[in-house]
């Protein structure tokens, strides 16, 4: 808004005094206005909303749904076919027409009781980063991401403040690889991080950054849901139960947090670099 105003008044002061019947006008929204425009993040979407579950995908994506899932072809030679809220709407009225997508639940691998007692003890104690949270588009009470040794430019600022912070919290870095290499010791060599949460909430979305799929571990006094949901297909979504059990699940396809009551904590494995996997299917069997 203040580039728009500034280049009007540049405009006006260079060309107006040499063209008295020329009259420039530009339309300046509000700041109301601009926030009202402004997209909505995954921390702002009610997870238990069909629309809130699909806004992860591009417009081409519901478009192709439409096409695909429904047999709704969109007129491409007209403006409607690109228009987001339009093939939302459309989209939308198609399932309300099918009915609710179908929910499969699963469960995941079971982690021993003495290593979940040990990382709730790190996790309970952890001493959380004062700053903004790391991901601040996803809504959770606490989220941090701790790298893994090497996976940064050497030397580099960047990975100098990693490291530092893996320092900081090395007793619990060390204690997740551990529990997760009982489980999948390539997969605890391969990833690239882990994200360490506390009360993260729906917030449906997708991991565009991540090369492959990510497995999930889930800890603390909560019930009545917390599972992580994800779309297998248009009409099918899984909740995996990762509460003291690793689920393997492809961030790459749309997926949230179920609601739940109490607290709940969660590690998040995943991978940034590396050879890419294909996206084949969004959850794989224990």
């Amino acid at each position: 808004r203040k580039l728009k105003q500034a280049a009007l008044d540049s405009l006006n002061e260079v060309i107006i005094p040499n063209n008295s019947q020329l009259e420039i006008q530009c339309t300046i929204s509000s700041q109301e206005e601009d926030s009202a425009a402004k997209k909505l993040s995954a921390c702002d979407r009610d997870a238990t909303l069909l629309q809130s579950q699909l806004e992860p995908l591009s417009t081409p994506q519901l478009a192709k749904r439409l096409e695909r899932t429904f047999g709704v072809l969109l007129d491409k030679e007209t403006e409607q076919a690109y228009n987001r809220d339009y093939v939302m709407a459309t989209l939308l009225e198609c399932y309300k027409k099918h009915g609710p997508r179908e929910i499969r639940k699963e469960k995941g691998i079971p982690v021993s009781k003495h290593r979940l007692d040990a990382l709730m003890q790190e996790l309970n104690a952890v001493n959380w980063p004062h700053t903004t949270r790391e991901r601040p588009k996803i809504k959770a009470e606490h989220y941090m991401i701790i790298q893994k040794p090497g996976s940064g430019v050497e030397d580099s600022v960047r990975t100098k403040k990693e490291t530092a912070k893996l320092i900081k919290y090395k007793k619990l870095f060390d204690l997740a690889v551990d529990t997760l290499a009982e489980v999948d010791p390539v997969f605890a060599e391969r990833f690239t991080a882990l994200a360490v949460t506390h009360n993260f909430v729906g917030s449906p979305h997708i991991d565009t950054l991540n090369v492959g799929p990510f497995y999930g571990l889930s800890l603390g006094e909560f019930s009545s849901g917390g599972r992580i949901a994800v779309e297998c297909s248009p009409l099918l979504v899984a909740e995996i139960d990762t509460k003291g059990s690793f689920g393997k699940i492809d961030g790459r396809f749309p997926h949230w947090v179920t609601p739940y009551e109490g607290e709940r904590f969660s590690l998040i494995y995943y991978v940034t670099s590396g050879s890419v996997e294909p996206q084949t299917t969004a959850i794989f069997a224990p």
